[in-house]
């Protein structure tokens, strides 16, 4: 993913919002909102729509509905020179009356569902790219996912835009703040006098193996102690309060994440046990074969685990997702699934920690850039908490005499 792209909202962003616009007879679009998308296709920037339309499962209109408004506008933009390089709606609400769409959905704004549809849709870097709505939901969207958001306000909402938002009073000032970014030069950082380079390994090719060990594992050594210890303390009580109560964990992760959600699953279950009076439900969804490649082929890789989640958690149960990058969208959605479904979650992350750092109840962070190190550095973490749980529910003596 390395383009840039700009992920706008539909009602209150592009066309005036008059409450649920179902019809083609509603559609008002705002001043200067076609001229701007325009200059975002003048520039190649693409150009998403991604609308939140509750109406459908209000049973207001049907997606048909939804359907033809998108087509109307869509004619009514290219007589203009404008045009939109993919549409995303999310019909779903959990307070719905149409029994179809009463759930809730990642891809419901404030999650990251459709922002990551569009990212693989169009091929963009999120984390480089723009969101720009006139509500939190597409603010949140916009923080899940690491885009920079720029919020459409009018006067009255003056002062209430967070400060990490760029408050404008229309699309047209979006976009003209936009592409004086997307023209200007990368900025470069000046070298700070006292700040510590960023970790990279390796930085020269070895002639020997013996040497690489030894670097490699000062370089492990000096990942694992970037690790906020106050995280351990948090994930260590929201795991044994979860087995108190005989709520599950679910673990999973992709490559050698997926091998370390695995071994979560063995040594949360087997190991934990020794000693002890534990009797754990912990099931990582990354094993699986069939259901993951089932998923996978007949809805898309994105959902592998938060389809699984959908069935199989409920409010009270724990998620661990182990993702190096903290960007697998897959990962992504699971978490904020889990945020919008009363699962509370551990995210284990390395590099810049990504969207999984954020959305996590509790987050576990890895300052390093390399996967090994980081992968390395998660088992470590992992045999650690099930270590702790395990000598905490035993006697002093029998800690001292027994093998871990």
């Amino acid at each position: 993913m390395s383009r840039r792209g700009v992920l706008l909202d539909r009602d209150g962003t592009i066309i005036v919002d008059s409450g649920y616009v179902g019809s083609v007879h509603d559609v008002v679009f705002l001043d200067g909102a076609v001229d701007a998308i325009a200059r975002l296709n003048a520039a190649g920037i693409p150009v998403a729509v991604v609308t939140n339309q509750a109406g459908v499962a209000r049973g207001f209109y049907e997606l048909e509905d939804v359907e033809l408004v998108h087509k109307h506008m869509a004619a009514e933009m290219a007589r203009f020179g404008a045009h939109v390089d993919a549409w995303f709606y999310c019909p779903y609400h959990p307070d719905g009356t149409v029994p179809p769409f009463t759930r809730a959905s990642s891809d419901r704004k404030p999650g990251p569902g459709m922002a990551l549809a569009a990212a693989a849709s169009l091929d963009l870097d999120l984390t480089r790219s723009w969101v720009v709505g006139d509500t939190d939901a597409d603010l949140g969207m916009a923080r899940a996912v690491g885009a920079r958001a720029f919020h459409v306000t009018s006067g009255a909402e003056e002062g209430r835009t967070p400060a990490d938002v760029v408050a404008v009073g229309s699309l047209a000032a979006a976009v003209d703040a936009i592409l004086a970014e997307d023209a200007a030069p990368p900025v470069t950082a000046a070298p700070v006098a006292g700040a510590a380079a960023p970790v990279t390994f390796p930085r020269h090719r070895y002639e020997e193996a013996c040497s690489f060990a030894t670097d490699y594992a000062g370089e492990l050594s000096a990942a694992l102690a970037t690790v906020d210890t106050s995280s351990f303390e948090a994930a260590a009580r929201v795991l044994g309060a979860a087995y108190d109560r005989g709520a599950t964990v679910f673990s999973c992760g992709n490559g050698g994440s997926a091998s370390i959600a695995n071994h979560f699953q063995c040594d949360h279950v087997k190991g934990v046990r020794g000693g002890t009076d534990l009797r754990t439900r912990v099931q990582s969804l990354s094993t699986n074969v069939e259901i993951l490649s089932a998923i996978a082929n007949d809805i898309g890789y994105d959902e592998v685990f938060d389809y699984q989640l959908q069935s199989l958690a409920r409010p009270g149960d724990v998620l661990v997702a182990v993702s190096s990058s903290g960007r697998s969208p897959n990962i992504v959605r699971a978490l904020q699934w889990c945020a919008d479904n009363g699962v509370e979650t551990i995210a284990l992350s390395g590099f810049t920690g990504g969207p999984s750092r954020e959305l996590a109840t509790v987050s576990i962070h890895v300052d390093s850039t390399n996967y090994g190190v980081v992968e390395d550095a998660h088992q470590a973490c992992m045999h650690l908490l099930a270590q702790y749980v395990r000598q905490s529910r035993m006697s002093g003596e029998a800690v001292s005499s027994g093998v871990f």
